[in-house]
């Protein structure tokens, strides 16, 4: 019975390290919520509190705010296709995906804004843009270690993605598409719901 608790949780245990004695064992959706998603909304919280914090804000989001319907046509075009997705890999589509579906949206505007956006644009100037981009990353990385207990090697991925990430957001200064790309490798990383 334990090794079957044990063995289930964030994608079966694939992303997790293994439990130690006394150690906690993140398998249910409840507990990522309130071991990630409460840390990352404290994280925003800060950010969002930071002097100059919702000018960076205001300057990622010119892009949706000057063309809006280019983002939400692409919204239901997402939708299907995560839905295409479930259905073939033999998952069920019902209330508990459509709430994991919705975290993972509000989890990735949460880290964007939080780790590409406000806290680079606020270190750009007193260390410089990949020195900010690293520090950010390393950040990112070292929290889903700690709360969601993810081995090492997908921290390593994690924290290369957010850079990969950063770069996307360098380039195209626009925050809704790399929240949108976040979106889309979230779910596929971890395309289903742990048991509630």
């Amino acid at each position: 019975m334990v090794n079957e608790v044990t063995n289930k949780g964030l994608q079966e245990g694939r992303l997790q390290r293994k439990m130690s004695v006394g150690g906690v064992y993140v398998a249910t959706f409840r507990q990522i919520i309130m071991r990630h998603g409460l840390i990352m909304g404290a994280v925003i919280l800060l950010c969002l509190l930071l002097p100059g914090a919702i000018d960076a804000v205001i300057v990622g989001l010119a892009p949706l705010m000057s063309e809006p319907y280019a983002y939400v046509a692409v919204l239901p075009v997402m939708l299907v296709f995560f839905t295409v997705f479930l259905v073939f890999k033999g998952h069920k589509v019902d209330i508990t995906q459509g709430a994991w579906l919705s975290y993972l949206w509000v989890i990735s505007v949460v880290e964007e804004l939080s780790f590409r956006l406000i806290l680079p644009s606020l270190l750009l100037s007193p260390i410089g843009l990949i020195p900010a981009a690293i520090l950010s990353n390393l950040l990112f990385a070292s929290i889903h270690f700690f709360t969601l207990r993810w081995k090492f090697i997908n921290c390593f991925g994690a924290f290369l993605g957010g850079l990969a990430l950063s770069r996307l957001l360098n380039n195209s200064e626009d925050i809704a598409l790399v929240i949108l790309v976040h979106w889309f490798f979230t779910f596929l990383n971890t395309p289903t719901s742990p048991k509630v």
